[in-house]
């Protein structure tokens, strides 16, 4: 007897302001929810759990005004696809859940549970879940700043909380799973206090870590039989246009119900550069994720942390962010045409005050 997992990234089902009248809630409009799912939804059929991170809120609520109030909000209808694509257990830690306030935060978590999906990462909650035999905690927790103050979900500075529920709970379940909103986005490669954590995790019990936020795929390491898998990067996002942002993956997670061995299986996804749905990548892409994934393997797995990067980790993600960025000025300009110009005043001014505030290296969203 064996639990298998599913487990994907980001799932970003409302618009954002780059792609305003052609994103996601465009295709959902035209073409329904289900649209998004078609490539892949049979795959998580024989799943005990499926698990990604919603990246924006489900709600009719929204404490914004004018353009903002549609950009990262998905309508209620949209529950109806995860349903249909077999979700049962979604991340509401990260920091877009909570942009449009907290009656959207608590209509999403609503939405979910009426819907028997549970929400993962609500503040100081623990979910259990009981399936195929195993009793598994899942948690859920981000490191990313949302710049406000009351968050409803885990969100944290350091470890410490983890590693204090992890010690609270492990020895009541079979398994936990652990995901972390974390990282560096547009980096192939996980950073070096990415990799600490990751690995403390995993020494203080828990036994799957998955994490978001990047945009791209990470990769994973085994360590002490346990996999980390750093970022799974997009699953789906109307962020195409930043062509590393296309290659994911499906992590499927067989746990062993007698020995407990964890087993990974890596099944490449490429997502519609124009349409945003998931799909099973064809060879060349195939083989091109399946090399990301090898050489984060190889840059870390049985190495010590000090071995780990030979070259300047803020370095290497602001060489990343910066050809990302650029790929992003030319999807803004090619696009020019279909805004409204006030919007396109809108992004240039809101673009414009991330350069100004950003965080060297490049950690905000």
């Amino acid at each position: 007897m064996a639990l298998t997992i599913y487990a994907v990234g980001d799932i970003m089902l409302g618009e954002q302001d780059l792609c305003a009248g052609f994103g996601i809630k465009s295709v959902i409009k035209n073409k329904g929810v289900d649209y998004l799912f078609k490539g892949v939804k049979d795959i998580f059929k024989g799943g005990d759990i499926v698990f990604g991170n919603l990246e924006a809120p489900i709600s009719n609520e929204t404490n914004k005004k004018g353009f903002e109030a549609d950009f990262f909000r998905a309508g209620p209808n949209v529950i109806d696809g995860l349903k249909t694509a077999n979700f049962n257990a979604l991340s509401i830690a990260n920091n877009h859940i909570m942009e449009h306030g907290e009656k959207a935060f608590c209509s999403t978590v609503h939405f979910l549970k009426e819907n028997n999906i549970t929400p993962v990462g609500i503040s100081n909650e623990t979910e259990i879940l009981e399936v195929n035999g195993f009793k598994v905690a899942v948690l859920a927790y981000s490191f990313i700043e949302d710049f406000i103050d009351n968050s409803l979900y885990n969100k944290i500075a350091s470890e410490k909380k983890i590693l204090e529920d992890v010690r609270n709970i492990k020895d009541s379940v079979d398994l936990t799973i652990l995901f972390l909103h974390w990282g560096y986005e547009y980096v192939l490669f996980p950073s070096p206090k990415q990799v600490d954590i990751g690995r403390k995790l995993i020494d203080a019990g828990v036994d799957i870590v998955l994490g978001g936020h990047p945009h791209v795929l990470q990769g994973y390491e085994v360590y002490k039989g346990k996999p980390i898998v750093y970022s799974l990067g997009n699953f789906i996002f109307d962020h195409t246009y930043i062509k590393s942002t296309r290659k994911t993956i499906i992590a499927k997670i067989r746990v062993d119900q007698d020995t407990k061995k964890i087993d990974v299986e890596i099944i490449p996804v490429i997502c519609d550069a124009k349409e945003y749905y998931p799909k099973i990548s064809n060879k060349k892409d195939s083989e091109e994720i399946l090399s990301i994934i090898s050489e984060t393997r190889c840059k870390m797995e049985n190495k010590s942390l000090a071995d780990y990067l030979s070259e300047d980790y803020t370095t290497l993600a602001n060489k990343y962010k910066r050809k990302a960025k650029q790929e992003m000025k030319m999807h803004f300009i090619k696009n020019l045409y279909r805004y409204p110009q006030s919007l396109s005043i809108l992004i240039f001014y809101k673009y414009l005050a991330r350069i100004l505030n950003s965080i060297p290296g490049g950690n905000k969203k």
